[in-house]
């Protein structure tokens, strides 16, 4: 009964002392104003990323330069905005009647204090909510762990500037992992308050488990983490920090290789959240000698149908080799399956070394009979002045084979011109991987010149005189090339019957060659 009427008092002075300070804060923050200039640090919490970070002064004094971040717990109801520090605690009654070490009170009843305590006793601590560190799940006080609870007592005297905001990107130094611990038993301690001096923590170490010496006798694949795990000085699973490097021969090599015989060292090593370490060094011994030997060469073949698929052919481009040495091609073993395509087989290799480790490989052998196919090429008439490069004779051509991939860049274009013509002729060879060839032509016939445009047949007023002049004055033009031949155009006229006339037009060029057009004019009715 004693007991409980201590604590009811103890809690009523707690929470008298908590509204005089809550009313004092403000008085403090206004009248420290001034000296907050000398504080050596400013806080800032992201109440959202639920993470502390530290600021101390840059050359012109103002805090801009992060120096620690510290993972905390804050709740939704720790208040926003900025404040000033007015007391501190070295134990404090919570909420709940349960303790916290190394409170600084920030504002009103918000304190930065450690993970709470059953008791005023540092065996005491909560290991349910010491894991919920970096969480938002506090009544509105900043939770930190006793490490950094007591670097804030320590460092920033009362009157230091704290600012509570969210954002979502944690601050400059990130946030900080967690340490986690055994929630096997209700209460402990926390593993970083090495100030108590009954902490089982501060002799405890991390563990590896799992990693002995080995032989290994025989080509396999060797993973020196395989089977390895640790524990941190907390006691939870540590495996992922684990970290392994081997010596072999006094260098440092990035595996065992079982095909080199000799002793490997393996050493493991851990630093866990409190940068406590464990290291451990086994050996893995190869013995023999288990070097395998090496195919090269080993591709598909395509041959065409005068080849037979046989060893020789297989073997064609083939090499063994064994401890950078060439075998003979006895030491090579070639079995040729006949598949159920026709022209299709299965090769398969196995080179055998002195030591009988053996190398395999497979590749196919394909008879190709089948000559490279064109589509695209054709005759055409082609406008005068054209230039017929290669990649106008390509533009719409292309070439399939069954088994070799053929593109434009495998075709072989000739092309000749024929001026007493007017005309290009083009050849188009291509020949696949079988040695197969296929060949196609095609002629461009170059449109003439010399040339007369605007005479078309034509109907003509009933009682018009029709003349050359007439005839000439109805946009006929006569060109040689680019050039205009003015005044070059001749018109012959024909009545072939009754108001029905033939017109031949004429020109001739510079050099004496002739171009004529026909067109008829009949007269209306």
């Amino acid at each position: 009964m004693m007991k409980q009427i201590t604590k009811v008092r103890i809690r009523l002075t707690a929470l008298v002392l908590a509204f005089i300070l809550t009313a004092g804060s403000v008085l403090v923050s206004s009248g420290q104003v001034s000296a907050a200039s000398s504080n050596p640090y400013l806080i800032k919490v992201n109440r959202k990323m639920s993470t502390v970070t530290i600021y101390e002064k840059d050359k012109k004094g103002e805090y801009t330069v992060p120096v620690k971040a510290m993972a905390c717990s804050p709740g939704w109801d720790t208040r926003l905005g900025t404040f000033k520090t007015p007391a501190k605690y070295r134990w404090w009654l919570l909420m709940d009647d349960v303790w916290g070490q190394y409170c600084t009170r920030i504002n009103g009843g918000i304190l930065f204090h450690s993970v709470w305590y059953y008791e005023k006793d540092p065996s005491t601590l909560s290991n349910v909510q010491y894991n919920k560190l970096g969480t938002i799940c506090s009544h509105g006080c900043v939770r930190l762990n006793v490490q950094d609870a007591k670097w804030i007592y320590d460092n920033c005297p009362v009157g230091t500037t704290v600012v509570v905001y969210d954002s979502n990107d944690p601050g400059p130094l990130g946030k900080p992992q967690t340490i986690k611990v055994p929630t096997t038993s209700r209460m402990g301690y926390d593993p970083t308050d090495i100030w108590s001096k009954g902490n089982p923590y501060i002799k405890k170490k991390p563990v590896i488990s799992g990693a002995k010496n080995r032989t290994i006798t025989k080509v396999e694949n060797v993973d020196v983490l395989s089977g390895i795990t640790a524990k941190t000085s907390t006691g939870t699973d540590g495996t992922s920090l684990l970290k392994a490097s081997i010596q072999y021969n006094g260098k440092t090599v990035k595996k065992v290789d079982p095909k080199k015989s000799g002793i490997y060292k393996v050493t493991y090593q851990i630093k866990d959240l409190l940068g406590k370490t464990a290291k451990k060094t086994v050996t893995y011994t190869v013995k023999g000698d288990m070097t395998k030997p090496k195919l090269s060469g080993v591709e598909d073949i395509i041959t065409n149908s005068r080849d037979k698929a046989d060893r020789e052919l297989a073997l064609k481009n083939v090499k063994a080799f064994w401890k950078d040495k060439e075998l003979s091609k006895d030491n090579i073993e070639v079995t040729i399956t006949d598949t159920e395509d026709k022209g299709i087989y299965q090769v398969d290799y196995v080179a055998v070394a002195a030591n009988g480790m053996k190398a395999k490989a497979s590749a196919v052998i394909y008879v190709d009979s089948d000559i490279p196919s064109f589509t695209g090429i054709e005759d055409k008439e082609i406008p005068y002045g054209t230039k017929v490069s290669r990649e106008y004779a390509l533009e719409d051509v292309e070439v399939y084979d069954e088994f070799t991939y053929l593109s434009k860049d495998d075709i072989q274009v000739t092309i000749s011109e024929d001026k007493d013509n007017g005309q290009y002729e083009i050849t188009y060879q291509v020949t696949d991987a079988g040695g197969n060839t296929g060949k196609a032509g095609a002629v461009y016939k170059v449109i003439d010149p010399l040339r007369i445009e605007g005479a078309k047949d034509k109907i003509i007023p009933k009682g018009l005189y029709l003349n050359e002049f007439y005839a000439l004055s109805q946009g006929i033009k006569a060109f040689d090339g680019e050039q205009e031949l003015t005044g070059r155009l001749t018109a012959e006229i024909k009545e072939t019957e009754k108001d029905v006339y033939q017109i031949v037009f004429t020109v001739v060029n510079d050099a004496g060659r002739k171009k004529e057009v026909t067109v008829t004019y009949t007269r209306a009715e």
